[in-house]
């Protein structure tokens, strides 16, 4: 078949209680259509199903261990900002004056309708894909000026910086030991499920199959190597931001000694 799924385990075992649970949920929401169109990936996709479920039910639970007022204000702040970006591009593309504004607008209109439900998601899946919108949206300088929402733009990548420095830094003070329950157990429970899926899945690339299996077991693959993907990047910038602030108490402190 010549696809294989990438390294995890060290992924996983990396990533903070709060960005393991979005990686798997993120995996399941995407891999669930097309791993009921394979009978042999059917029971041991069943079983990290059931799991997985657990161990975000369990976090949802005990995720205000996680909370803090300020990242909730933080998170309230951008979608407040990125609400009133899209509403004002669907303003102008409602009432453009002549069809040259509104094939503009629509042009605008087709990134943002992306992200419509952006604010309803989980933190990291939110911070992530606001920062796909203000990328999206900055290779069009033009349409932005046209429409005077280069400011918005600009304040919605700023809300959005600030919110991601917060919470890498909070997440990474919170062990999992300060949540109720035993973590470590749904963590452990789901991460295996997941890996024996992956082990089923790799197994069936070596198996004939039909066009329609062959097409969706690719499709799992390669749903599986974007999260996982996404959730290296995640790791690597919260590894930075931490890193950062550690140096940054450093120099605090040796500033301190020198008074």
């Amino acid at each position: 078949m010549g696809k294989e799924i990438s390294v995890y385990k060290r992924v996983l075992q990396r990533l903070t209680v709060s960005q393991n649970v979005q990686v798997l949920h993120a995996v399941n929401e995407g891999i669930r259509p097309h791993a009921a169109k394979v009978l042999g990936i059917r029971p041991v996709y069943e079983t990290f199903d059931v799991e997985q479920s657990n161990f975000d039910d369990f976090f949802k639970n005990n995720a205000k261990a996680f909370e803090t007022e300020e990242i909730v204000t933080l998170d309230d702040k951008r979608d407040f900002t990125v609400r009133a970006l899209i509403a004002k591009v669907q303003y102008h593309y409602d009432f453009a004056l002549t069809d040259e504004e509104r094939e503009e607008a629509r042009r605008l209109l087709y990134v943002v309708e992306k992200y419509r439900d952006v604010a309803k998601k989980e933190y990291e899946s939110e911070t992530a894909l606001l920062r796909s919108l203000v990328n999206e949206l900055q290779q069009i300088p033009d349409l932005l000026d046209r429409f005077e929402i280069t400011g918005l733009v600009a304040k919605l990548k700023q809300e959005n910086e600030e919110f991601e420095a917060l919470y890498n830094v909070r997440a990474q003070n919170v062990h999992d030991k300060q949540l109720k329950g035993n973590t470590a157990k749904y963590r452990t429970a789901a991460n295996k499920a997941f890996d024996n899926l992956c082990k089923v899945v790799t197994g069936l690339t070596f198996m004939p199959l039909s066009e329609d299996e062959k097409t969706a077991v690719e499709n799992i693959i390669d749903m599986i190597n974007g999260q996982i993907q996404q959730a290296t990047v995640v790791y690597n910038r919260h590894a930075g931001v931490v890193a950062g602030k550690k140096n940054d108490d450093e120099n605090d402190d040796v500033e301190e000694n020198n008074v």
